[in-house]
């Protein structure tokens, strides 16, 4: 269930047909909110806990410090736009990469399955109409995929943690109990590779973690790595 709240008539009349949509898409029996004092909801779970998607007021996640689109790691692995612009973000989540891939020149489409972060990110995207996002699940997406639609790939599934001695900020806990764990990656994955769909696919991976299928190459930092594939 959710409840919307407006602070005046006109945010009501923009933003209220987000009301049929959550009401046909999301399916929980938890209470959460929808609180809109502004043209960027926020977005309140049973417990109280919130968040919020503000590509352009959020200047910490979404207006990060970068290097040119050749010094970037995630670009590099990407192919620094040498495979090509038209990229498919298969996991769009916060949008954080999706809008720091778009600031070094590509050409994004993300795709997001929880109806409550895609309203968020939909929202949001008002503000950088060149992001396309997509509500789909990503593995029904694929399939309507062709060669040449795009030319790069991007996919950074979100698994279980391990015990950690301190609980990320509240935003983090809210959104990953929102959406919890992408259970079907290692089927994305496959489906991608299998369809030949791309010319470069890229995984997001914590250090540690198994790849799902022997890289081609890969680029590490201190604690992800990004394993590539040439298709």
């Amino acid at each position: 269930m959710v409840e919307f709240v407006f602070a005046n008539p006109e945010l009501e009349a923009k933003y209220g047909h987000w009301k049929s949509f959550l009401q046909e898409n999301f399916k929980s029996e938890d209470n959460y909110k929808v609180q809109f004092d502004g043209a960027i909801p926020t977005i309140f779970d049973p417990e109280g806990r919130k968040f919020k998607i503000d590509f352009l007021g959020d200047n910490l996640n979404y207006n990060k410090v970068k290097s040119s689109v050749n010094k970037e790691p995630l670009a590099k692995a990407l192919g620094s736009g040498t495979k090509g612009f038209k990229l498919l973000d298969l996991s769009a989540g916060l949008g954080v990469d999706s809008i720091f891939l778009h600031q070094l020149g590509f050409k994004v489409t993300a795709v997001e399955r929880n109806p409550l972060v895609y309203m968020a990110l939909k929202i949001a995207s008002e503000q950088m109409q060149e992001i396309e996002i997509v509500f789909s699940d990503s593995l029904k997406f694929l399939e309507s995929v062709n060669p040449g639609d795009f030319d790069v790939a991007y996919f950074d599934p979100m698994f279980p943690e391990k015990k950690k001695s301190a609980l990320p900020k509240q935003e983090m806990v809210f959104f990953k109990n929102l959406v919890g764990t992408d259970e079907d990656a290692s089927q994305i994955f496959h489906l991608a590779i299998e369809k030949k769909l791309f010319k470069r696919f890229v995984v997001k991976r914590p250090l540690s973690a198994e790849s799902f299928k022997k890289p081609a190459g890969s680029i590490e930092g201190k604690i992800i790595r990004y394993d590539i594939y040439g298709l």
